[in-house]
């Protein structure tokens, strides 16, 4: 394994999850902390994972002050002799700096779009983002997603040449129906991505492995916030909370043990490609072409967040936030103290 800072590539993939986000905060802010030249060079958010993932690349303050600015900004404030319990739904009437309550959905709720209005998060993250660094960061990239209403298909909005993202695109990743009406770009309505899949990991392993070459190191760093396990449910409210849960935490199982077979196949690839010639019918086999697009993931860290379940999902009361914060920047420290230790005992 190289060991060489310059020749390290990491991918960022941020899963959506709600106020469930300041956990990845923590995280992020452990590893700039830890590490403060790092730079990702691709993040990739759905929903509040995309929220996460554009401060990061584009916030006007830098990474780490931005999430922070963003997190203070949402925070609900506490209300003196209220029962917790009680202000942790406050958000279900609506975070003054995100969302408040769309009228129509008293007025004509059999015709309203939504139950809320998105305007303050438009203000909120306009005020927060530089999108011309965003668009134009040549060492970190942009992937968002969402899902067309119309088509039912996925939709990645990323930073590209002579493509550019925009708030609209960003505020698209986090429309979860039918709190958020649809964002309306170009033609088409989008939702939140997370409704087709809430793991944006293909764009990352895409494009990590297209950067560098055969003596690069590839890390990646996937967050999760819905827990995948839970008490069996004893009342109809978590049932309910359970199946939103299944529906949204990652499907993916990320074992060591794929990414050890995949590294195989890649140097199996090497060896043929070093003893074969040039013009061998062999390199012109699908099969043989498809595997040799593929480069290794020589480190991958998954961090999951279990304290919370669903309902956590709209509660941004300051215990809540801090709580999430502080189990984010724990996890994150972990995972770096196995990475170094994985490095230190690693062949150079």
């Amino acid at each position: 394994m190289n060991n060489n800072p310059l020749d390290i590539k990491t991918a960022l993939v941020l899963q959506g999850g709600g106020a469930l986000g300041a956990y990845q905060y923590g995280a992020v802010k452990c590893l700039y902390e830890e590490f403060p030249n790092f730079t990702p060079c691709i993040v990739t958010g759905v929903s509040i994972g995309a929220i996460n993932a554009a401060l990061i690349v584009g916030g006007k303050l830098g990474p780490v002050a931005s999430l922070e600015a963003f997190w203070k900004t949402v925070e609900m404030p506490t209300v003196p002799f209220v029962p917790q319990d009680w202000q942790a739904k406050a958000s279900k009437m609506g975070n003054p700096a995100m969302y408040t309550l769309n009228p129509m959905a008293f007025i004509s709720p059999m015709t309203a779009m939504s139950t809320y209005d998105l305007g303050p998060m438009y203000q909120l993250m306009g005020n927060l983002i530089d999108f011309d660094k965003l668009n134009n960061n040549k060492d970190s990239k942009l992937s968002v997603e969402a899902v067309n209403v119309e088509t039912g298909e996925r939709t990645i909005f990323e930073t590209r040449k002579g493509y550019e993202v925009k708030l609209e695109h960003i505020i698209a990743s986090m429309s979860i129906p039918p709190n958020f009406p649809a964002a309306h770009i170009a033609e088409n309505y989008y939702w939140d991505g997370g409704l087709f899949m809430n793991m944006p990991l293909s764009p990352a392993i895409n494009y990590l492995e297209k950067v560098g070459d055969n003596d690069t190191q590839r890390n990646l760093i996937v967050i999760n916030l819905f827990r995948k396990n839970s008490p069996m449910p004893t009342n109809f409210n978590q049932i309910t909370e359970r199946i939103q849960e299944l529906m949204f935490e990652s499907k993916i199982n990320l074992d060591w043990k794929f990414f050890a077979k995949m590294n195989h196949y890649v140097d199996l690839v090497n060896a043929i490609d070093a003893v074969i010639p040039a013009n061998s019918p062999i390199r012109k086999m699908p099969g043989y072409k498809d595997i040799a697009k593929h480069k290794k993931i020589n480190h991958h860290a998954v961090l999951q967040y279990e304290a919370e379940g669903v309902a956590g999902t709209d509660d941004f009361t300051p215990d809540k936030m801090t709580l999430r914060i502080r189990t984010g920047y724990r996890d994150m420290e972990q995972a770096l103290q196995e990475y170094k230790t994985a490095l230190e005992s690693a062949p150079n």
